[in-house]
């Protein structure tokens, strides 16, 4: 489960305290290490004064010896815990980018799902569908397929880049090659590589049905490959642009056929005059 911003930023602000905190006993211990030094200096100079120090004074410089050990030790251990905390640190900061990431690429997809969804015509909803593959997913080369229910074939719907525009990417037969594959079996399909075939194909689907498929052929040159995100984001544009092409298909239908109902009943509409308006 994804943690909240909130939760997060929380991390970061006792982790912060924690580095303070192991800072300050850090220059503490520095403090004392200066100090034994100091000390250490002072018995070698009595030493050096007096060839027969008394027991006190060699009790006393071993004990000295011991407590600067310890210190040594006690400071080993707080460049350790240190050195976790900052590697701790950077991991949040590295997950609070990603979150931040994924929280706006979801909001421009929300925004852009608003827009395929506001309009019933079909060219709109192609070119808003292509407008998000270039601008959200960093596509270069793709092609927009429409399953065609008189042929059962893929129609070229929309497309760009020179890959998609091909006279052989302007109908492709189901089971055939990798858009015919995805748009017959109705899973996806990613590709580890940049180099041969497409980067990924998409089955646009209405419940069990395909309706469609999107393929990437190519990305842009700063996209080194597609992530994650890019992945889960292209699996939720598949099922809103399916939805959004049924509907303006649907409705483009039903508009024709009005339209045709209307033209025969104003056939049918006879005036006083016996003759037809």
């Amino acid at each position: 489960m994804q943690q909240e911003p909130a939760e997060i930023l929380n991390l970061f602000k006792k982790s912060e305290e924690l580095v303070e905190m192991l800072r300050k006993g850090r220059a503490f211990t520095e403090e004392l290490m200066c100090e034994n030094e100091r000390l250490r200096y002072r018995v070698v100079q009595l030493e050096a004064e007096h060839m027969n120090p008394p027991e006190m004074v060699t009790k006393e410089v071993e004990r000295l010896r011991i407590e600067n050990s310890q210190m040594a030790q006690k400071l080993d251990f707080l460049n350790g815990k240190f050195q976790q905390v900052e590697a701790e640190n950077k991991d949040f900061a590295q997950r609070y980018v990603e979150v931040e990431e994924q929280n706006e690429s979801l909001a421009n997809l929300y925004v852009a799902s608003h827009r395929l969804h506001s309009t019933l015509d079909s060219s709109e909803v192609v070119e808003c569908i292509k407008e998000i593959l270039l601008n959200m997913i960093g596509s270069e080369d793709f092609g927009l397929y429409v399953v065609d229910d008189e042929s059962g074939e893929l129609m070229r719907s929309g497309y760009e880049g020179e890959t998609a525009s091909g006279p052989a990417k302007e109908r492709i037969t189901l089971g055939e090659g990798p858009e015919g594959f995805v748009a017959l079996a109705g899973h996806p399909f990613f590709s580890e590589g940049l180099d041969e075939g497409p980067c990924a194909c998409v089955p646009l689907m209405i419940k069990e049905r395909v309706v469609g498929v999107i393929a990437i052929y190519t990305l842009l040159s700063h996209k080194k490959g597609l992530s994650v995100l890019d992945h889960k984001l292209l699996e939720l544009l598949a099922g809103h642009a399916a939805s959004a092409l049924i509907s303006s298909k649907l409705y483009s239908m039903a508009d024709r056929k009005l339209r045709t109902i209307e033209g025969f009943m104003n056939l049918l509409r006879v005036p006083q005059g016996g003759t037809n308006v």
